[in-house]
């Protein structure tokens, strides 16, 4: 329950709109990461590069602002790499980073520790030395404790449908590939970058091209982590959220030698990119509608008739499997009380005088009349 935690205290804090102001924030202090340890490692321009590559990926800027576990996790995960991509030796510096990748798997199991592990092997490489393996190995293992821990309580003490539901359902249903969601396929991660992580891409290749010196601890960080999303049977897009930050890094890497002409033309370089946040600006209304996808069918198709309940009246959602997205949006933005079915009762049961009925479940029942249909979905209402 820990990733939510954080997003409940900001709704209660500001509103519904407290939770999407936090994952922004949460973005935001991915993307000055990026900017600062691409500023370090490869100069103070490649870092700027790198943040822009970041921002500007459609899937990092639709998502980073959503109430999901990502923004937290993309955050904590990768600040928990800093010491091994910097090549830090403190004891200290380790033991922050093993903290942090601690309240990354918190937020989300196994994948908060990928970074942090990817991160030691790449400098260990880099540094043709065992000792970053060794400081990984132990961070990852102590990195691990917490969620252990809380999980063992569950299935011994607690019996909160934590072990059952996450270990099991979860969790171990992943790793071999038992759930029906996500794609089978080991590569899916490679293909989920290569749809999805433009313009930064563009950038990435030109880094293979160029192969700047300083980017050498980039290359196995990337390529480790992206090998270890490749081994759950089950895998979904989101997961290689966490690679985005190493990615956008390689793309700042690109930058290098664009980054002799900044400095060398530090006026210029000044006017150009702030006719460039101008240009960005005056186009942020085009750029969202470009970004946003179609509304949902409760706010568009179905609108009318559902302008008429009364927020805390119930509504029928038939669906095979349960559309918990749909019954999500009723609840968050219609403020109704969704009533998930498989079938469309018959009217004379006590129900909801609406439903939300699937297309394909969508037959004719005595006494309900099709209003309208919209994208999948079919309104109807009771009969009086």
């Amino acid at each position: 329950p820990f990733g939510f935690w954080p997003y409940a205290l900001a709704v209660s804090a500001l509103g519904e709109r407290g939770g999407p102001l936090l994952g922004a924030t949460f973005s935001l202090f991915t993307i000055g990461l990026v900017v600062w340890v691409g500023g370090v490692l490869l100069g103070p321009w490649a870092g700027i590069a790198a943040g822009l590559a970041l921002a500007t990926t459609e899937t990092f800027f639709h998502y980073g602002g959503a109430v999901r576990l990502d923004p937290l996790l993309v955050l904590l995960a990768n600040a928990a790499c800093v010491p091994a991509l910097l090549g830090w030796r403190s004891r200290r510096s380790w033991a922050i980073a093993s903290a942090l990748a601690a309240l990354a798997m918190l937020v989300k199991p196994p994948f908060g520790v990928v970074p942090f592990v990817a991160a030691a092997i790449a400098r260990a490489v880099a540094d043709r030395s065992w000792r970053p393996l060794w400081r990984g190995a132990v961070g990852a293992a102590l990195a691990c404790v917490p969620v252990l821990a809380f999980l063992a309580l569950d299935r011994t003490v607690v019996h909160a449908g934590w072990w059952s539901g996450f270990v099991e359902n979860q969790l171990l249903s992943s790793a071999l590939g038992r759930r029906p969601d996500g794609s089978p396929q080991w590569w899916f991660p490679f293909f989920t970058v290569a749809g999805r992580f433009w313009p930064g891409l563009v950038l990435v290749a030109a880094a293979v091209w160029l192969r700047p010196a300083r980017a050498r601890v980039l290359w196995p960080f990337c390529g480790w982590m992206l090998l270890a999303l490749c081994v759950p049977g089950r895998k979904v897009w989101n997961h290689v959220l966490i690679a985005y930050p190493a990615l956008a890094l390689l793309a700042g890497a690109a930058c290098v030698g664009a980054a002799d002409f900044f400095e060398r033309h530090g006026r210029a370089a000044a006017l150009l990119l702030s006719l460039l946040a101008a240009g960005v600006i005056a186009c942020a209304p085009l750029i969202g509608r470009a970004v946003d996808g179609m509304p949902c069918t409760g706010s568009a198709e179905f609108a009318p008739e559902l302008n008429r309940l009364r927020p805390g009246e119930e509504i029928l959602v038939v669906s095979s499997p349960t559309s918990w997205r749909t019954l999500a949006s009723l609840s968050a933005e219609r403020k109704l009380e969704p009533d998930p079915r498989t079938a469309l009762p018959a009217a004379s049961e006590p129900a909801s005088g609406l439903a939300v009925v699937q297309d394909n479940l969508a037959q004719a029942a005595p006494g309900w009349q099709e209003i309208r249909r919209a994208r999948g979905w079919v309104l109807f209402r009771k009969l009086r």
